[in-house]
């Protein structure tokens, strides 16, 4: 089993593996506002909903970013977790798409750290 952190990106549902986030909270006003989990991600901006502070473990300690909640903790079975396709790991924009899992009537684009461990 492995444990995920779901969070959406516009109509996208994602996650990343929860040993790589830290902490999250709601935003409140007057936050300074950090990058947005688009921006680390490599992915086309979107305006967040419903934002959270998410942190997520990088080379240096741990780094707050935007998502757009809610976020939700999803326990997913390893055979569950498949490799990009040929034709969507050849065209993707982003170094930290890794692969996609089917949870119930879901997929889900899962993502790591791009250079496959030290943090985002």
């Amino acid at each position: 089993m492995l444990d995920i952190v779901l969070f959406r990106s516009g109509p996208a549902v994602c996650g990343i593996e929860a040993r790589h986030v830290g902490t999250s909270r709601l935003c409140v006003a007057g936050d300074e506002a950090p990058a947005t989990i688009e921006s680390v991600l490599g992915l086309a901006p979107v305006r967040p909903r419903a934002p959270v502070r998410l942190a997520l473990r990088a080379a240096g300690g741990m780094r707050e970013v935007l998502a757009d909640g809610p976020l939700e903790l999803l326990r997913v079975e390893v055979t569950d977790i498949v490799p990009l396709p040929p034709l969507i790991e050849a065209m993707k924009r982003s170094t930290t798409l890794k692969g996609l899992a089917v949870a119930g009537d879901r997929v889900l684009a899962l993502f790591g750290p791009a250079d496959g461990g030290a943090g985002f």
